[in-house]
């Protein structure tokens, strides 16, 4: 929002030291910085060379009531222009700190986030700068779908990009100071093919079903404590564990578990064991396997158990690939357990203890 701001004081019909004041600003709004001209007239900007300058604009309207921040050069990036690398960030800060303008720290080993103190009693300038009070930072960026869609378009987005595309979900009521060291975290942390995924799927989620976008940034969550918890830090990983996903999804269907909340972790785990546990079945195999439980068994709906016990363990031991092989093994019996186990080099396997249960 554009001001043009006539102020002063009125003596009888006359104004003294009258100002002009051009307002760059809107009501949301918590915290500005005023340069008057004879702090120009008087050298302000020749303190601050190239990127500087935006730098410590930057740092002057985000400080806390004792100018303090929690930041880093990537978060920075995302307010200024492309032009301005990361790297070229990194330079500006460490000049800043030279000129004694601001104290810089790492805020954890390990981290490149920094906690800095802005030294406004250093700036030379003859009218001082005055900040206005205030205790968070304003997210500017959330809900601009229009924003993450640019973004999510782009072949290959950089950090401060992604960054501002998760700003897009973050609602105005969370503390962007606290909140800006954990997503520059998960931005080291997740390949940047990820983050865009990422970003994609929140958003699909919140138009698919009319999700309030308020509550966008708790699913983001979820998704990144997921991530975590089962260690899945590469695109290539996360390809895997969809794969894994929908396979587990068309055999809890054909079991009868049309819902995936009604999949208890017990039967989870259960089909994640026939996928991947000692000889990975296919999904083809494993969904023969129900499909001829549910033909043979004599009393209704199989169990696990059953399946597990009369087909996949079978399966598993006898090293079977394909549903050609699964097919040949369960018709010809006795026999064409021979055969499996002439070409396997004859696996041990008890045919005695199976536990059949066929109809004739």
């Amino acid at each position: 929002m554009y001001n043009d701001i006539k102020e002063g004081k009125k003596m009888g019909n006359a104004f003294i030291n009258e100002q002009k004041k051009l307002v760059f600003s809107n009501i949301n709004c918590t915290r500005s910085i005023e340069i008057g001209d004879a702090a120009i007239d008087s050298g302000f900007l020749l303190q601050f060379p190239g990127v500087t300058l935006p730098i410590f604009l930057y740092l002057a309207t985000h400080m806390d009531d004792n100018y303090l921040l929690r930041t880093s050069p990537t978060i920075i990036s995302s307010y200024l222009p492309d032009t301005y690398t990361v790297e070229d960030i990194y330079a500006g800060l460490s000049y800043l700190k030279n000129k004694g303008i601001i104290d810089c720290t790492g805020e954890r080993e390990g981290d490149y986030t920094y906690r800095i103190r802005v030294n406004i009693e250093n700036i030379r300038q003859a009218n001082r700068l005055t900040p206005v009070r205030n205790n968070s930072l304003k997210n500017i960026y959330f809900n601009n779908r229009e924003l993450r869609q640019k973004i999510l378009q782009l072949p290959r987005p950089c950090r401060a990009e992604l960054f501002q595309g998760i700003l897009t979900f973050v609602p105005p009521e969370e503390d962007l100071g606290i909140l800006e060291s954990k997503i520059t975290q998960w931005l080291e942390d997740f390949q940047i093919e990820m983050i865009q995924e990422l970003i994609r799927r929140v958003d699909k989620w919140q138009v698919k079903y009319d999700n309030p976008a308020e509550g966008t940034f708790h699913y983001l969550q979820g998704i990144i404590d997921d991530w975590y918890k089962k260690k899945i830090f590469t695109y290539e990983d996360l390809q895997s564990q969809d794969k894994l996903f929908r396979e587990i999804q068309e055999i809890a269907r054909l079991y009868g578990l049309t819902e995936w909340h009604n999949i208890s972790p017990v039967q989870l785990d259960t089909f994640q064991n026939w996928l991947q546990d000692g000889f990975p079945l296919s999904a083809e195999l494993v969904k023969l396997a129900i499909r001829e439980a549910f033909r043979r068994k004599k009393d209704g709906q199989p169990s696990l158990q059953y399946i597990e016990d009369n087909f996949i363990k079978p399966f598993k031991e006898m090293k079977i690939r394909d549903t050609g092989e699964a097919l040949k093994f369960l018709q010809k019996g006795r026999a064409g357990l021979k055969t499996v186990q002439k070409r396997e080099k004859k696996i041990s396997f008890n045919w005695d203890n199976l536990a059949w249960d066929f109809e004739d």
